[in-house]
């Protein structure tokens, strides 16, 4: 079994690092394998705000991500100082999600075997 932590650093509709850690994080736990957590940094805070208006005809990115995390018990966090940077408030986020600051993210690292990064021109 191989220990998966994703990194998230891109916007939630701009680009589409969410859809894609949706769809590979799926493939892993099919094949057997854990993701630990994910963690969102720089602009990929956002990805945690509950309060976003899609509407019916777009995707809505926090609820699958909510559903995700909660379907196969996995950590999900956003980096206290870009929080604190944007004016999200915790008590938006998306149930599951917590604020931590880049120990927890270097925690969930060095317990893992592989880090996959999702960021712009990555």
């Amino acid at each position: 079994m191989v220990v998966f932590t994703f990194l998230v650093c891109v916007e939630p509709y701009k680009f589409e690092g969410v859809d894609t850690l949706l769809n590979l994080g799926e493939a892993i736990i099919k094949k057997g394998h854990e993701i630990l957590g994910v963690f969102f940094y720089g602009s990929g805070v956002h990805s945690v705000n509950n309060e976003v208006n899609v509407g019916s005809a777009m995707r809505n990115l926090p609820n699958k991500l909510k559903d995700f995390i909660e379907n196969h018990t996995i950590g999900l966090s956003a980096c206290s100082t870009w929080v604190n940077f944007t004016g999200l408030k915790s008590e938006k986020f998306i149930p599951g999600a917590c604020q931590v600051g880049l120990g927890g993210l270097s925690e969930w690292m060095a317990q893992s075997d592989r880090v996959i990064v999702f960021g712009p021109g990555g």
